[in-house]
């Protein structure tokens, strides 16, 4: 199959913004390095991975619709909206910026552009319920952005969404202010805007099977600073960022910054039964591109769902708070979902890297770990490492997950490198580099029939000063020889991997690397292809595979 075109975008306000600050203080260890062709300036390219939305991201208002000017008198179409403008009044229809309405239409037309301005707290029943009725040819915008510049407008009550290809953009909600998408919304898309110190979480959910919330975009968003996000750590706070739950499919979170959230910055699924039935109330989320950083919890988090795409995230600086965790990962699943991605994240100074908790009766048979660069992991200062056990934090920890498929990862600097203390499936350990653990192993699996089978093949492992270490089962090995003695391993390499300035976390093989051109293409490109129709065939950097003669072991192909 012919190889897709790099997907790499320039990054969005807010992302720019947060990670403009965060590269001030070491520019080579909070970006990514450069790899890959930047598509034209301007474009919009969907992060690897992910489908491109039917609606929400590209659709600009001037394209459809041409402000009054001047706005000195009624204009069908044309919403003004002061609720605390002295003479706001909703004996008007529509309203003008010198006799505005006093609140949101209700239902608002197809075709329709409400612009709110100044405070908004309208709440009848404690909030107020946004009906729009727009079309795929005539949707609604609702914006808060002046046109003059001078700032969003602030809502501080909570707006029930029930609105069709509408578009919400230009806001800053606070205190009470935040946004549920309820049945039987589609095609709604909250962007360009602020969410902080709210009392409860953004998100969603349907009613049944047949009442699903569906086709939801959360795009280039600030969620953060919610209330006690770092205080009483005894407290399971759980106040997400954003949390959907059941009978919720076709969501994608893109391009946002998260922090100080109470909980996770979002939360996907529920508990369920574990049935095929309970794991497809919540499916097909697109979780990409996100800056996440210093949440209550670990900044993402999954549940009982199915298909969900984790991708080029950048989460960093997540540390444990709560006192009944063991620590802060990148990436939590749990319960046993279906059909899980975790594909080209950076993950850094955290207290593990990518976890996955029991099953507890959930069902979900496949679940994959392809291209992150995961280093920097370090255990709370509460935590006793006991090398003796796969139970502790390490760079990926599965407790839980069946098929488990962790392919082309790079690990460096680590506490623990792999380890499943759990789960009842297999492993395949295919095309990684494992490097500098300091406590842990290298790869460590515990269960004997999860040992049995599972197979560690095309690996580059290294320890500084020592002998990479590996326990299967309660079978301990001292280097790579002993390794492929087992009938579990075979064609990895110890060498010393030769990256740029893994010092300054740029991780990429330099040309004299082991690892370039020594590495094999896993059937799980394959697969996700055959799945989802797009190819993921590419490094963590975006640079299409293979670059040389072969595939490069690890997350980055060397570019020449």
């Amino acid at each position: 199959m012919a190889l897709r075109a790099t997907r790499k975008r320039y990054p969005t306000i807010f992302l720019a913004f947060a990670l403009a600050l965060l590269a001030a203080c070491n520019p080579a260890k909070e970006n990514p390095p450069p790899g890959g062709s930047q598509p034209p300036p301007g474009a919009w390219v969907a992060p690897a991975g992910v489908p491109d939305p039917e609606f929400g991201i590209v659709e600009k208002l001037e394209d459809y619709y041409t402000r009054p000017d001047p706005w000195d008198e009624e204009t069908p179409g044309w919403y003004y909206v002061d609720q605390y403008h002295p003479d706001a009044s909703d004996a008007r229809t529509y309203g003008t910026p010198a006799a505005p309405r006093a609140t949101l239409p209700d239902p608002i037309p197809a075709g329709s552009v409400v612009e709110v301005h100044g405070r908004y707290d309208y709440a009848p029943t404690g909030y107020d319920v946004v009906q729009a009725e727009g079309t795929a040819e005539a949707p609604v915008f609702i914006v808060g952005d002046e046109p003059s510049g001078s700032g969003p407008a602030l809502v501080t009550r909570k707006w029930v969404v029930k609105s069709s290809y509408t578009i919400l953009e230009g806001f800053e909600f606070t205190d009470f202010g935040k946004v549920t998408f309820n049945y039987p919304s589609h095609h709604v898309a909250l962007r360009n805007s602020e969410l902080h110190d709210m009392a409860g979480k953004i998100g969603g959910g349907g009613r049944s099977d047949a009442e699903r919330v569906r086709h939801i975009v959360i795009y280039n968003n600030k969620i953060h600073s919610q209330d006690g996000w770092d205080q009483n750590p005894d407290v399971d706070l759980d106040n997400h960022g954003i949390k959907f739950g059941s009978y919720t499919e076709d969501v994608w979170v893109l391009d946002n910054v998260g922090y100080h959230n109470g909980g996770s910055f979002i939360q996907i699924g529920d508990w369920g039964d574990g049935s095929t039935e309970a794991l497809n109330r919540s499916r097909r989320f697109y979780v990409a591109r996100n800056d996440l950083y210093a949440n209550r919890q670990s900044p993402i988090g999954i549940k009982q769902a199915t298909d969900v795409i984790i991708s080029e995230n950048v989460l960093h600086d997540n540390q444990k708070i709560q006192s009944n965790a063991a620590g802060q990962s990148g990436v939590v699943f749990q319960y046993g979902p279906e059909r899980v991605w975790i594909l080209f994240n950076r993950i850094y100074n955290s207290n593990s890297g990518i976890t996955a908790g029991s099953n507890s009766g959930g069902t979900g048979q496949e679940q994959y770990i392809i291209g992150n660069v995961i280093y920097d992991i370090a255990v709370p200062p509460d935590f006793t490492y006991n090398p003796n056990t796969g139970w502790a934090p390490a760079a990926i920890m599965l407790a839980g997950g069946r098929n488990r498929h962790i392919v082309d990862n790079t690990i460096w600097n680590v506490d623990g490198g792999i380890h499943s203390p759990g789960g009842d499936g297999s492993l395949q350990i295919h095309g990684n580099l494992v490097a500098n653990v300091r406590q842990g192993r290298h790869v460590f699996v515990e269960l004997g029939n999860a040992v049995s089978a599972s197979r560690i093949t095309g690996n580059v492992f290294f320890q500084a000063g020592g002998a990479p270490t590996f326990r299967l089962g309660s079978t301990a090995f001292t280097g790579v020889a002993e390794l492929d003695a087992a009938a579990q391993a075979s064609g990895n390499l110890e060498a010393d991997p030769l990256l740029a300035d893994p010092a300054a976390g740029d991780l990429r093989p330099q040309a004299a690397s082991p690892l370039v051109d020594s590495g094999s293409e896993n059937d799980v490109y394959q697969r996700f292809f055959d799945l989802y129709g797009l190819d993921i065939r590419r490094d963590a950097a975006g640079t299409p595979r293979p670059q040389g003669a072969a595939w490069d072991r690890g997350a980055y192909e060397y570019v020449r």
